[in-house]
């Protein structure tokens, strides 16, 4: 009762910090990134890898000005339509506070930029409107168009906002680029560790899960998917992936089993914080205190109802 009672105590202390929103901005190249979300989501991998690769596309497709690549994560899932912006000569920012037209900055009048609203991205997909934004820059901006963005969860006014036409966005996800299928076939280093344990690499649309031997060049593959939401690591060499908010795998640094997906339910969009101790692993929602879940590592359950 006395273990339970302080794990209760240190679960309750970290909701006495504020949660602020992460902000990402890097520069690679004549490519730069920005963006806002509220958590360690894997969209904070993903938009950087997209930076890493469309500063090769841009060298490739021999664009030397400025391309700036916008991204606000609605991690809350407030709004019922994403909103993509391709925009030719203006690589200011734009989206930054709001995606009502009134909280927009001007133009600079230089470079182009690929401006994404969403739930979630995927790393191909924004490769294909950076190269179509570069390959028809002259007539981009003909493309913009007013859209309507709905609310999920409230009863306000939808928003009016400028947008590319969805027709040319869904146009543009179904052609097929032979410039892109090559870059992306290059290895891209997602988390890396010193000295050994679990890396994550990124590679042809998708993650993959090796185990890197210390003193040794050798890399053990352990895993791999398309997607996930987020994962913490417990140590270097145990990790939790989280496909979706209820949902994730366990991987322990080996490869000699299949990897089983576990489910749990989780009522919180956020992360969840996580705490290892030893074979146990504690679960508590951020922000509601009343629920905790047990992760028994040894036989791949979660306990959700105690007695």
């Amino acid at each position: 009762m006395k273990f339970k009672i302080g794990i209760l105590a240190l679960l309750f202390s970290f909701n006495c910090f504020a949660h602020k929103d992460k902000v990402i901005g890097k520069t690679y190249g004549n490519v730069k990134i920005y963006m806002k979300t509220g958590f360690e989501y894997s969209d904070i991998d993903k938009i950087q890898i997209v930076g890493k690769l469309s500063e090769k596309l841009s060298e490739r497709l021999h664009y030397k000005d400025t391309i700036f690549i916008e991204y606000i994560q609605d991690y809350t899932n407030k709004y019922d339509n994403d909103l993509y912006i391709l925009e030719f000569n203006n690589s200011n920012y734009k989206i930054i506070g709001g995606i009502k037209s009134e909280y927009t900055i001007k133009s600079n009048n230089s470079g182009l930029s690929v401006r994404i609203y969403a739930d979630r991205i995927n790393v191909v997909e924004i490769l294909k409107l950076v190269e179509f934004t570069i390959t028809n820059r002259e007539k981009t901006n003909s493309y913009l168009t007013k859209k309507e963005i709905g609310f999920n969860r409230y009863k306000e006014q939808p928003l009016n906002s400028i947008a590319t036409d969805d027709k040319i966005i869904d146009e543009i996800y179904s052609s097929e680029s032979e410039l892109i299928k090559e870059l992306i076939n290059e290895r891209v280093l997602v988390k890396e560790q010193d000295n050994y344990g679990i890396e994550i690499y990124w590679k042809n649309d998708k993650f993959t899960f090796e185990y890197n031997h210390i003193h040794s060049d050798k890399q053990e593959f352990i895993f791999e998917l398309k997607d996930y939401f987020y994962h913490k690591y417990l140590n270097v060499n145990d990790i939790l992936i989280f496909v979706d908010k209820n949902s994730f795998y366990y991987l322990d640094g080996t490869n000699d089993e299949k990897k089983e997906l576990i489910r749990m339910d989780n009522k919180s969009y956020s992360p969840l914080i996580i705490m290892d101790f030893g074979n146990k692993v504690l679960f508590h929602p951020f922000r509601n205190r009343n629920e905790l879940s047990i992760f028994l590592k040894d036989k791949n359950k979660v306990i959700s109802k105690f007695d």
